[in-house]
């Protein structure tokens, strides 16, 4: 097989669709739990910053943050320009026990997603189901079929980022979390100068390495078995990538990776984090909002936004940031070490 472009293309549609559907099914249950917290009536003293519902609510910054972008995505709840959230009209009509409207309960109580996200947004910062987190502590079975669903998942915005420019000045690229290779593979075959290194938990490699073989990228892409947080990383790279890795890790994890990058790269090399990323003013997407509740479910971490990407990496040195759409809901934030 010819090795090309072509071997991985842009699809002719996007996922975003997709997306809507895996992800929304969080969306009403976690409208309903907010309710069953009386978000609606704390908010109906005047609007509230996301520490103030923490406070009021008891829940982690997270879990808050998560609650209120979700449910002001869904129009119930509006951000104003000083960052406090406040009552939609769709709110003080159907959600407050005052309205004559009012819908005491939106979803039954012992309905298993409500029972679910109860947990959920009561659990502290320790998710309930974790995956990515937990990786060392999964069975054979259990990895296998979580990297190959992230394989399926992936390769679509895999084309769209392997599109993007500044790939195509790496002659080394290492690939942090890389687990199936679906970006890697992509990259491989658009810009065959770039020798590209997946570096995962050995398991994880051994599933890389099937599919390197398998699309005959094995003279482009290798792979290193470590533990990202534990083993010593391999350097002298001119570009160091993680997709959908820094939404799985709480911010000082995050910082702690993105120094390790730093340490790795070569001067003049990019840090490329492939996320999808919450909208500067925290009302949505939708989708992306509904993210962050699967990330309190299953991992610890969140969606951040661009600005708060930026301001991780300036705080370990990296310079000229710059954000770009990939495909779909996914953006590629880059920044340069000096």
């Amino acid at each position: 097989m010819e090795i090309s472009p072509a071997t991985f293309p842009v699809p002719p549609a996007d996922d975003r669709k997709l997306y809507e559907l895996r992800a929304t099914r969080y969306a009403f249950p976690t409208l309903a739990v907010a309710q069953e917290m009386n978000l609606f009536e704390h908010l109906a003293q005047g609007p509230k910053t996301i520490e103030d519902i923490t406070e009021e609510l008891q829940l982690t910054s997270r879990a808050a943050e998560a609650m209120a972008i979700v449910v002001t995505a869904l129009g119930f709840l509006a951000r104003h320009n000083d960052g406090r959230y406040g009552l939609a009209d769709l709110a003080r009509t159907y959600l407050l026990p005052t309205s004559p409207f009012y819908d005491h309960e939106l979803m039954q109580k012992d309905d298993p997603s409500v029972e679910q996200l109860r947990r959920v947004f009561r659990s502290g910062d320790q998710p309930i189901q974790p995956i990515a987190v937990k990786m060392r502590d999964l069975t054979d079975e259990q990895v296998d079929n979580f990297i190959h669903r992230m394989h399926t998942i992936t390769l679509p915005a895999a084309s769209g980022l392997a599109n993007q420019p500044v790939f195509g000045s790496m002659d080394k690229l290492l690939d942090v979390g890389g687990g199936s290779g679906s970006l890697c593979l992509a990259i491989a075959s658009r810009y065959p100068q770039t020798q590209c290194t997946i570096m995962d938990f050995e398991r994880v490699c051994r599933i890389a390495q099937g599919n390197i073989v398998k699309h005959k990228l094995v003279d482009r892409i290798t792979t290193v078995a470590a533990d990202m947080f534990l083993d010593l990383w391999p350097s002298s790279y001119d570009g160091v990538l993680f997709g959908n890795i820094f939404h799985d890790w709480d911010w000082k994890s995050c910082q702690y990776l993105a120094r390790q990058a730093f340490k790795t790269l070569n001067p003049g090399g990019s840090i490329c984090l492939h996320e999808m990323l919450l909208n500067e003013f925290k009302d949505g997407p939708l989708v992306v909002a509904c993210y962050s509740v699967a990330m309190l479910l299953h991992e610890r971490g969140k969606q951040y936004t661009a600005t708060e990407l930026q301001a991780l990496l300036d705080e370990v040195g990296f310079v000229n940031f710059q954000t770009t759409p990939t495909f779909g809901y996914y953006s590629l934030v880059t920044a340069v070490k000096p």
